[in-house]
């Protein structure tokens, strides 16, 4: 009997896997993929190998809680860099999956989108613990960037061993410490500017101000009270302040296999003090001086940054002067500020990205994204079609059209039933064999009509992005299934003519 070649897969704890080959696979019922696909795989998706003994040239396999049989050809060893932008509504959350299986979450919006996404994808119902530890890195303290986490930073399961942020910790104003600001201390330096110069840079510095209690209430407290929720006893995370004289979280250029650089924020030094410029307004302030990193992984440029605004792009054009374009310069870009109109036009034709990602939400008053920055996007953009993807518009669905919101709102009513009938079994429990029983019965039903939910929410909406470097998919989700799949999928690769990555 033909046995699958061991270049198709790995062997881990006596199993074999393997993942989908470029740019995507599908599962079928049997070995000569006779009737429809029964699951429809991205790039890099991970699969599980049941059975070594290729039938018809098909192995069988197991993706995705679908159990078929795979081409053998649409099989490979090697993982790949996997991306997602996850539609958490109004504001920005990015999980990162580098090919040696570090996880970053890079911001985590306002709501409890990302911490869905995170249950549906990990089974933290069945998971007590995951392997690894996340690393979280908070663009700016915007609440639609960071006030997500305050739930993921309580679940037991996920856990952390650095949190990166932007320097600037935002809690009340203490004029008792010299903070003028909630963000910080702000001063006319001798160049007549005014400066923020208390930054938050060393994790000694930011567990200080969490110590005290007096930064954990009252106005400007939001912060400190999310970030404090990773401080117990399960995890005692690094807190890593980020400015672009740090280089590279990741790397240091010299291998360009993977690595990510820190472009923003950019200190400045003055009067013998590091400090961050002061764009006239709190809120502008914050915005401007978001960690902005570019990612490369071999031949790809990724651009990920927070909500980078006018004055910041700007200020980041004149810093880095000539070699502006030759360090924004990207295949693909998260858009800053969801779509804003406050943005930099020079900052833009700098990035010229082939795809851009926005990242923006309902319920909102401020009509992101803009019309004039979605012409600009287009405009600046790298070849004669650039790409524009959007968190918003993928999820446009058939679970969300005016005629199943019912639907939907019935989903979550069953769901909070289940789980009430559950939690007064649990808050009036008597310990008896029968009890035992239906309560174990409550809490999988339950669980199982809040993975429903989260299933809904999470499966549209979300962009992926899967490259091994050379290749690259970008894919959102159909709003219903065809007959070639269950994706829309677009195929790039590194052009050596065009020393990018383009279309094809």
């Amino acid at each position: 009997m033909a046995q699958l070649d061991t270049s198709k897969y790995n062997v881990k704890n006596n199993s074999n896997y393997s993942f989908a080959a470029f740019p995507d696979a599908k599962i079928y019922p049997d070995e000569n993929e006779d009737g429809k696909w029964t699951q429809h795989l991205l790039f890099g998706d991970y699969i599980s190998i049941v059975d070594l003994e290729v039938i018809n040239n098909h192995v069988k396999v197991k993706s995705r809680n679908k159990l078929g049989w795979i081409h053998i050809n649409d099989l490979q060893k090697e993982r790949v860099l996997e991306v997602n932008f996850v539609d958490i509504g109004q504001g920005d959350g990015c999980h990162l999956i580098t090919p040696n299986d570090e996880h970053y979450l890079i911001d985590a919006g306002k709501g409890d989108n990302m911490y869905r996404y995170l249950y549906w994808r990990f089974n933290l119902d069945k998971n007590a613990a995951l392997p690894f530890k996340f690393k979280a890195l908070l663009s700016h303290p915007d609440n639609d960037h960071f006030l997500g986490f305050s739930q993921i930073f309580e679940a037991p399961a996920v856990e952390f061993d650095k949190i990166y942020h932007s320097g600037i910790v935002q809690r009340p104003k203490r004029t008792d410490k010299g903070w003028n600001t909630q963000l910080g201390k702000k001063e006319e330096l001798s160049d007549g500017k005014d400066y923020i110069t208390t930054l938050l840079f060393s994790d000694n510095e930011v567990k200080s101000v969490l110590s005290d209690d007096e930064n954990l209430s009252g106005s400007g407290s939001q912060y400190c009270k999310t970030i404090f929720k990773t401080l117990n006893q399960l995890q005692d995370p690094e807190f890593i302040g980020l400015n672009s004289s740090d280089g590279f979280i990741v790397g240091d250029g010299s291998d360009t296999s993977f690595s990510l650089e820190v472009l923003s924020p950019i200190l400045t030094n003055i009067d013998g003090k590091k400090a961050l410029p002061y764009f006239g307004s709190q809120g502008k302030t914050k915005n401007g001086h978001s960690v902005l990193l570019k990612l490369k992984y071999k031949k790809l440029k990724v651009l990920l940054g927070g909500d980078i605004n006018e004055e910041a792009g700007e200020y980041i054009n004149a810093c880095l002067g000539d070699e502006a374009s030759d360090k924004l310069q990207v295949d693909i870009a998260k858009a800053c500020h969801h779509g804003s109109h406050l943005f930099n036009y020079e900052f833009l034709e700098h990035v010229n990205a082939l795809g851009t990602v926005i990242s923006s939400g309902d319920d909102e008053n401020y009509s992101h994204p803009r019309p004039d920055t979605l012409g600009a996007i287009g405009k600046t953009g790298y070849s004669k079609k650039p790409l524009i993807f959007s968190t918003e518009l993928a999820r446009s669905n058939k679970e969300f059209s005016t005629a199943t919101i019912p639907e939907l709102v019935l989903k979550y009513q069953t769901w909070e039933r289940a789980q009430k009938d559950y939690e007064n079994l649990l808050n009036n429990f008597v310990d008896t064999p029968e009890n035992e029983q239906a309560i174990k019965a409550l809490k999988e039903d339950a669980t199982k009509k809040y993975k429903e939910i989260n299933s809904y929410l999470t499966r549209h909406g979300m962009i992926n992005l899967r490259s091994d470097g050379h290749k690259m998919i970008m894919a959102q989700k159909l709003e219903k299934d065809s007959n070639h799949g269950k994706y829309d999928i677009y195929e790039f690769e590194y052009s050596d003519t065009e020393k990018r990555f383009v279309r094809i």
